[in-house]
């Protein structure tokens, strides 16, 4: 089964990820925000603490110039972003203490074409390690069931090398195939914060809606 075009875009979403690992903090998560994602009629809840990036806040934004400046870490995110055919459509990150290891984002993909969940999940975890060759141990797939529809969901971690060490982060994944517009939710943390995290994510996937 040929995932290739939803795996590269995973691989793509992963890489963000590598640019903003750092040091996972502790804030939690209360009231949420919805926002809309660019290029799909869909929106998606994120905790109000976060910060949200999309394209036209990556381009026009003066305020989010100046905190590139001072976290260059997102610099290669922001260039990304600003790109009118990028695939990475929103993302949204805990902030504590100035680190990004807590994050979200949404990618857009194309038409499924007829591939159905459980044939996704069959070859999702060769497909990604073949894409991501820095994943570490085994990928856990299952299809499971969110509001929007049935999707992959996926749990990894990956060792990134950044600014001369390695960082580890743990990586849950839910790619929701449609015929239309596919999405992919990528969330990520630290392992160690993980299972603090895991009912906020479970949150922030199931909250992916279409419509406004």
């Amino acid at each position: 089964m040929d995932l290739t075009t939803p795996t590269r875009l995973l691989a793509a979403a992963a890489a963000v990820l590598a640019l903003v690992a750092g040091l996972a903090g502790g804030a939690r998560a209360g009231t949420t925000t919805r926002y809309a994602i660019s290029g799909a009629n869909a929106t998606i809840a994120v905790p109000s603490s976060w910060k949200v990036l999309d394209r036209r806040t990556v381009t026009n934004s003066a305020a989010f110039s100046r905190f590139v400046d001072e976290n260059p870490a997102l610099r290669a995110l922001a260039t990304q972003m600003r790109a009118p055919n990028s695939a990475i459509k929103l993302m949204a990150f805990d902030p504590t203490r100035g680190m990004f290891a807590t994050s979200v984002n949404v990618v857009l993909s194309g038409p499924s074409a007829g591939l159905t969940p459980r044939q996704a999940a069959a070859s999702y975890a060769r497909e990604v390690k073949a894409q991501l060759p820095y994943v570490l141990g085994q990928i856990a797939t299952s299809v499971v069931r969110l509001p929007i529809g049935p999707a992959v969901r996926a749990s990894y971690r990956v060792r990134f090398t950044r600014n001369g060490r390695a960082v580890t982060t743990q990586t849950l994944q839910y790619l929701v195939l449609r015929e239309d517009t596919s999405f992919v939710v990528t969330l990520t943390t630290l392992p160690a914060e993980a299972a603090r995290r895991r009912a906020a994510f479970t949150a922030i996937a199931r909250s992916l809606r279409l419509g406004a």
